[in-house]
């Protein structure tokens, strides 16, 4: 096919075909008959063959016309999703996209979202809300205005409220530098009685009554704080261990906390919710860039523990490679891509 090939060269062809005829093409086309012809006879001289016959009053394909529907039809519809893509990320250049943040998220998710977006559209801001996950809270901030898009870890189910599963966070067992010599990894859920424990008010406190309701086992809670952003400097301080979702976690170890995966294995669900109407560009880009976040971690996970990776072992070395790859394009250029192998 001819590079200077006109695509709207293509689509008066593909009318044609479709209408058979000329004057019925043209009608469809809002264009004049001449005009119409003029176009096809471009088409066929710039490919050197002929695409119609005409028999009676009408027009046949030729042999070099039926070759050419199949390569014309994918070329319109490309540029016809090209220009949906187009118009759809129109309007971020500039902006803001409110969000609200469940607090047990922050520290782990919220950062790598919000950063990989701002990578991506330094024109946008993003003014974040951190709510306790309180349905009601996350329902108010929604219906005001006040906040477009919000995450959290439960499930909201309100009549013009839309939630969304998308995706899970494993959570580990970080204990102070030093201690976590005589825990196996996997750590049994039973080892974890009488352990010093730093608990949040959040996942962290429910977690250890749960594990103490079903199973007799009851850590030692020494520390309680609001929000677990504050766990991490008290585990490296020595305070007692706690439980961090993954990627708070792997923060942790790199400042010389302990890890320990917990048998059974837990995990917290992740969950989007908005308003039933249609989000702004700003705010579905937002979404779409946490879900692909998310997505790409577990990919690169999954790859590792395919060659044989424990799954701390592989979340490590996942992060590892996060880190190197943004070092490295902080170096070069902003970064435009995920990093993850």
């Amino acid at each position: 096919m001819d590079d200077d090939m006109d695509v709207r060269e293509l689509e008066c062809f593909l009318a044609v075909v479709d209408q058979g005829s000329i004057t019925r093409a043209a009608s469809v086309l809002h264009l004049a008959q001449p005009s119409l012809s003029q176009i096809i006879r471009r088409l066929e001289a710039d490919l050197g063959v002929e695409l119609f016959r005409r028999v009676g009053r009408g027009l046949v394909l030729s042999p070099a016309g039926e070759a050419l529907v199949g390569p014309a039809r994918q070329v319109v519809r490309d540029l016809h999703h090209a220009r949906q893509v187009a118009e759809g990320y129109r309007g971020l250049e500039r902006g803001r996209v409110d969000l609200a943040i469940s607090t047990s998220l922050t520290a782990s998710f919220a950062a790598a979202w919000v950063g990989d977006f701002r990578r991506r559209h330094p024109g946008l801001t993003v003014r974040i809300i951190r709510h306790d996950g309180d349905s009601e809270e996350i329902v108010a901030l929604l219906r005001s205005g006040e906040a477009e898009l919000a995450y959290g870890v439960a499930p909201v189910q309100r009549q013009g409220i839309e939630c969304v599963h998308i995706g899970e966070g494993e959570i580990v067992l970080a204990l102070p530098p030093g201690w976590g010599t005589d825990f196996p990894d996997p750590v049994p859920v039973a080892l974890l009685d009488g352990l010093p424990m730093i608990a949040d008010q959040g996942f962290g406190r429910a977690y250890i009554d749960s594990i103490r309701d079903a199973g007799a086992v009851e850590p030692a809670v020494v520390v309680e704080v609001s929000e677990p952003a504050g766990l991490v400097p008290l585990i490296i301080a020595g305070a007692g261990a706690a439980f961090l979702p993954m990627r708070q976690a792997l923060a942790a170890g790199r400042r010389g906390a302990s890890l320990r995966m917990i048998e059974p294995l837990t995990s917290r669900p992740i969950y989007a919710i908005t308003s039933a109407g249609p989000l702004s560009t700003p705010a579905r880009r937002f979404l779409e860039l946490s879900r692909e976040n998310l997505d790409r971690w577990r990919r690169a996970v999954t790859t590792r523990t395919d060659r044989g990776m424990t799954l701390l072992e592989a979340s490590i070395d996942a992060d590892n490679a996060i880190e190197a790859a943004y070092r490295r394009l902080a170096e070069k250029r902003p970064l435009v891509s995920g990093p993850l192998a």
